[in-house]
């Protein structure tokens, strides 16, 4: 009688521990319904050469002198000279709007050191930056301040220029990205899609793929060579248009 007693004791456990198990087999959250359609994440890219019609030219002077403050003066001097000047060609009656636009860049002054490592005097550099989409203005205004010298060159794509790009490679991506779905869908041979959710992401700013800088000139070239025109010939920009997202397959 003992043993029979165990044996229904241990016979009524297992059905418990049955029945939790399959309890717990159903939903966690009872609330979400369970989506039986097959889904898939797809990319397409789609990218785009375009002319550069920004022009950027960094200018920069350079002092040096036992005394700091007077380097820092003669930079003050020279570059408040330049950006009077620049920013009148600037605004001539016959200048357009993004025609060329003026802005001064760092002005820094720092120790120079000799061989035993103490201060044998202070060296000075400011800079004045031109640009914009007046290629002749200038490259004309930029050779004729006086006490600058051309310090770096480099081409661009305008910022209107550069939202007409992006939304025209836009579109050729999400065509894309639309008939990989398309393709898709009929390929695992059902009938349609709903799209999920979609991203957008744009590569390249506007910047030239291979940056053409001219190294610093240390020294005043001289009036011949400040007016001397600068050759100059316009590259391509890469913008690129990714689109990802989710879609459900029915």
């Amino acid at each position: 009688m003992r043993v029979q007693h165990h044996l229904g004791a241990l016979a009524l456990f297992m059905t418990m521990g049955c029945a939790s198990v399959h309890a717990q087999a159903g939903p966690v959250n009872p609330i979400l319904p369970f989506n039986p359609s097959p889904s898939a994440h797809l990319s397409a890219s789609a990218t785009m050469q375009v002319l550069q019609d920004w022009l950027v030219i960094r200018l920069a002077v350079q002092k040096e002198g036992a005394d700091a403050a007077l380097v820092q003066r003669q930079l003050k001097t020279t570059l408040a000279a330049a950006l009077t000047q620049a920013q009148s060609e600037a605004k001539q009656n016959d200048a357009k709007p993004g025609a060329m636009e003026v802005s001064t860049g760092q002005l820094n002054v720092s120790p120079r050191f000799n061989r035993e490592g103490k201060t044998n005097g202070w060296m000075g550099t400011a800079e004045l930056m031109v640009q914009g989409r007046d290629l002749d203005r200038i490259t004309a205004t930029a050779g004729r301040l006086n006490g600058l010298s051309v310090s770096q060159l480099e081409w661009q794509i305008s910022p209107e220029l550069l939202a007409q790009s992006e939304a025209s490679v836009q579109g050729q991506a999400v065509a894309q990205w639309r008939a990989k779905a398309s393709a898709l869908t009929q390929q695992l041979g059902l009938t349609r899609y709903t799209i999920s959710d979609v991203t957008l992401s744009t590569q390249g700013n506007g910047q030239s793929i291979s940056p053409r800088a001219m190294p610093m000139v240390m020294m005043d070239p001289g009036p011949d060579a400040r007016s001397a025109p600068l050759p100059l010939q316009a590259g391509q920009s890469q913008v690129t248009v990714v689109v990802s997202g989710h879609i459900l397959l029915q």
